[in-house]
């Protein structure tokens, strides 16, 4: 059984009650948080985990809205916490680094920091049944999502992506997606820079339709227009069965 509480679900342009995405997975007893938004220690602290006991980190990619908490953990952690586990690409990895030099945040008493590169193996995480494997997705350079599985059950996180057949096709069978859905396709038409680097509700609903053994989980969410949230509920409406619209700070257990 895994569980995830969501800390942001938002874009990169955040609402009052959506931030950047991010969330908090748990198996058994390792915690991980996937992608590293600002103010991620306050949020911690509001759902109740310890941020000085987190000891594992992935990050999608290098955008602001993905890595920018991270500088901010690491310095909240001094005295703290001894180790953080940073699983990553090697261009976020090289940003990291150099930030942590610029900060002075390389040494004691602050948390000693171990980079792992997710591409060097094929899961970059594989204990007491949960195994972690990056997955190319259609972004920038080294970005990847996440396929999750444990036990019988798998998931995969897309991050940040166009919609991709071909991604979802290697990430082979999962139970549970959570994929980007930034917005409508109305939205997209009308912003069609968009279709290079994020997904639209109507094609999770038309890859979806005939895959009912499958629970979409839509994030990342452009919520510019008043109306947009509600125009994605109606493209995805035909999913209701097997969709699970989630606000920031929600659990689900899996």
């Amino acid at each position: 059984m895994a569980r995830i509480v969501f800390l942001g679900t938002a874009s990169s342009i955040p609402t009052r009650t959506r931030d950047n995405t991010s969330f908090l997975l748990t198996h058994m007893n390792k915690t991980f948080l996937v992608d590293c938004p600002g103010s991620v220690v306050h949020k911690l602290l509001k759902i109740g985990a310890d941020f000085k006991k987190l000891r594992n980190v992935i990050i999608t990619h290098q955008h602001p809205d993905h890595i920018y908490g991270i500088i901010s953990l690491v310095h909240t952690q001094c005295y703290l916490n001894d180790k953080l586990n940073i699983f990553s690409n090697t261009y976020t990895i090289r940003i990291i680094k150099k930030l942590v030099k610029i900060f002075g945040l390389g040494k004691k008493p602050y948390p000693a920091l171990r980079y792992i590169n997710v591409f060097t193996k094929h899961s970059f995480y594989s204990q007491k049944g949960l195994s972690l494997k990056a997955i190319h997705n259609v972004y920038i350079q080294g970005s990847f999502g996440i396929k999750c599985t444990f036990g019988k059950k798998s998931l995969l996180y897309t991050s940040d992506t166009s919609f991709s057949r071909k991604m979802l096709k290697a990430a082979g069978k999962v139970n549970y997606l959570i994929h980007d859905c930034t917005a409508s396709s109305l939205y997209f038409k009308k912003h069609p820079s968009l279709y290079r680097m994020h997904t639209h509700a109507l094609s999770l609903t038309e890859y979806l339709k005939d895959k009912p053994t499958i629970k979409l989980i839509p994030i990342h969410f452009l919520l510019l227009k008043k109306e947009e949230e509600d125009r994605i509920k109606k493209e995805l409406s035909p999913l209701r069965k097997h969709l699970v619209f989630v606000k920031d700070f929600q659990t689900l257990v899996l």
